[in-house]
């Protein structure tokens, strides 16, 4: 599905104007991008204000009619290569489609993931041993990320661990790499500006605000260097963000905060994830979805929004139990007159990783359903989340917030 999206950041107090669909404006390391002859495009402007020297500006174009229903689909970590100890692992996914069995769960109209990794053009050391810190060096090329806009997914968050990876290459290459490969990414390291932010994507005349931030680093930049990570500590978080969902709540149809948090390999979130949950909630979000601990774990209906704790892995090296167990989310939000939208569908498509030819998600289904169904309906319905799932086909759903 190719759609075009309009990305703008909205600072401090969150105040933008509208955008058209037909440019990005991108928050993180900014790329002059092929313009017509003539045309000249100020760096931090949005398409509305591009000048053609000579003429008048032109007035900007009539704000799209909102679509009657959105669809948005969420994914955990992806990541196809990495440096393990003395060797570098490659995931050949230009030889084997990782995606082409899990391609119908992926179809919305914005499908987002948490992309694990840093892109550059050659690998460092060329990929042979090197003198890095074993496997906190993701990082691959770009034909391989180009396996991931084929199956729908033309949107990452790059506010991770593992950002900073590869350096300040990694960090100022990966998001320029992305915008070639016509995937948009949220949570990139930014040149200028304050280091978090929400971005604003366009899609149907949906204004959907993405705050990505991570609260993890392996390793972190010198002490006022740029480009800026998106980082806040977990003791704050909430205090932190909760403000510019706020202001963005003003002026976006929906307001989605992404977090990489929590402890790897732990069945549930800590109690003070709960909190900076609700408590963005509470601000505006209409959902916030995490990322990290590598499984899959509680899916929450809070006040009319969803909260994923952890989506586990995706697309990743590691078939274990329960590490295998994935899925895809899917939220519809119906636009009526109500702002913000309301939630009218909440689905989750389940998935399990498995090893041949290479590692790679697949639907659940016969034996790996019911174990994904039995350990995921569990971990919801327990205290202190206490949201109850249900099976219907191939999926499970929960209570929706529409009105009926």
């Amino acid at each position: 599905m190719r759609w075009q999206l309009a990305v703008m950041t909205v600072l401090g107090a969150g105040a933008c104007g509208r955008s058209g669909e037909s440019r990005i404006a991108s928050p993180g390391p900014r790329v002059a991008a092929a313009e017509p002859a003539g045309v000249v495009v100020t760096a931090g402007l949005d398409a509305a204000a591009a000048v053609t020297p000579g003429l008048v500006t032109p007035a900007p174009p009539p704000d799209p009619v909102r679509a009657a229903t959105i669809e948005l689909a969420f994914t955990g970590d992806i990541n196809v290569g990495g440096y393990y100890a003395d060797h570098y692992d490659p995931q050949l996914v230009e030889v084997h489609d990782p995606l082409v069995e899990i391609d119908a769960a992926l179809a919305s109209d914005v499908t987002l993931a948490n992309l694990e990794t840093t892109i550059t053009r050659t690998l460092p050391d060329h990929g042979q041993a090197h003198a890095g810190t074993g496997n906190q060096r993701f990082v691959t090329i770009p034909e391989r990320i180009a396996i991931l806009p084929r199956h729908h997914i033309s949107t990452v968050t790059l506010a991770n661990n593992h950002q900073f990876d590869n350096a300040r290459a990694g960090l100022v290459e990966t998001p320029v790499i992305l915008a070639e490969l016509g995937i948009t990414s949220v949570g990139a390291a930014r040149a200028d500006g304050p280091p978090l932010a929400v971005e604003t994507i366009v899609h149907a005349g949906w204004r959907i605000g993405i705050l990505a931030v991570t609260t993890k680093l392996n390793r972190r930049p010198a002490a006022g260097a740029r480009p800026a990570i998106a980082f806040a500590e977990p003791s704050t978080l909430a205090a932190t963000l909760a403000p510019l969902v706020a202001a963005a709540r003003v002026d976006h149809d929906l307001v989605l905060v992404e977090i990489h948090w929590g402890v790897q390999y732990a069945e549930a979130p800590e109690p003070w994830q709960i909190s900076a949950a609700h408590a963005l909630v509470d601000a505006g979000a209409d959902a916030v979805i995490g990322h990290h601990p590598h499984v899959l774990q509680a899916i929450e209906r809070y006040r009319g929004a969803v909260i994923a704790y952890s989506l586990g892995n995706f697309l990743f090296p590691n078939g274990t139990e329960p590490v295998r167990q994935t899925g895809v989310l899917h939220l519809t939000f119906a636009a009526g007159d109500a702002v913000p939208a309301c939630l009218a569908q909440v689905a989750l498509d389940p998935a399990v990783t498995v090893r041949a030819p290479i590692y790679h998600p697949v639907p659940a289904v016969g034996a790996d359903f019911a174990t994904v169904r039995d350990r995921f309906l569990a971990l919801s319905g327990a205290a202190p989340i206490g949201t109850t799932w249900r099976t219907d086909g191939s999926r499970f759903v929960t209570d929706a917030a529409c009105p009926h």
